[in-house]
């Protein structure tokens, strides 16, 4: 830039959806940056020892490790990517702590269908904003949970202050996100805002099993 009244404009770096741009090393510190925000998403959850969890979308796992060892004792996590190597790289954080409850999946989260029961609870947390076809991600969850079981989205507020995340023009107004849920067939409470940065929509699968 040559100055407030030069001629260059300053470039603003491309959003690279696929996070192709940096490591799952770099990936994982990003998600352990999202602590705070765990607690709340379990508590909506409200899941049963026994329960069957998808995290969709868990990258590397920071937070599929911390929902493996909540539901340590009789259930299972299912950790849901498209990626090999991130899953990779969960794998071997979850062998060195000995969680044996949690299962990597490779997959589209638009079109991956599980075998077996329907899952008693989901995350979607921070992956929208990524996703070529997220509302195809969001019907894809009425076919995979259980009638009535809960679906946790978070995902970056447009009116924060964008230090973290994707720019403003790339995350996902609460009221539209809304409204992709009840058009997915999922009831849709009330954002809340969980910080400056970012919000959560407890869904629930209402169609009828």
């Amino acid at each position: 830039m040559t100055g407030v009244h030069g001629t260059d404009a300053i470039m603003e770096p491309v959003f690279q959806k696929d996070l192709s741009h940096l490591t799952w090393e770099q990936v994982y510190e990003r998600q352990a940056l999202r602590a705070p925000l765990v607690p709340a998403w379990l508590d909506a959850l409200a899941l049963k020892p026994d329960a069957r969890l998808l995290d969709i979308g868990a990258g590397p796992g920071y937070v599929s490790l911390i929902l493996a060892e909540h539901l340590r004792v009789g259930g299972t996590v299912y950790a849901l990517d498209r990626s090999e190597a991130a899953l990779a790289a969960l794998e071997q954080r979850r062998d060195a702590a000995g969680l044996r409850n949690l299962v990597t999946v490779c997959g589209d989260a638009a079109t991956y269908a599980a075998p077996g029961h329907p899952f008693d609870g989901a995350l979607l947390t921070m992956v929208l904003h990524h996703a070529d076809a997220p509302q195809a991600i969001l019907a894809n969850c009425t076919r995979l949970l259980r009638p009535g079981a809960p679906l946790v989205i978070a995902e970056f507020a447009p009116d924060g202050p964008c230090e973290s995340g994707p720019p403003r023009d790339h995350r996902i107004e609460p009221k539209i996100l809304a409204r992709w849920c009840v058009e997915a067939g999922l009831t849709s409470e009330a954002a809340i805002r969980q910080s400056s940065e970012h919000y959560m929509i407890i869904a629930r699968n209402c169609r009828p099993g």
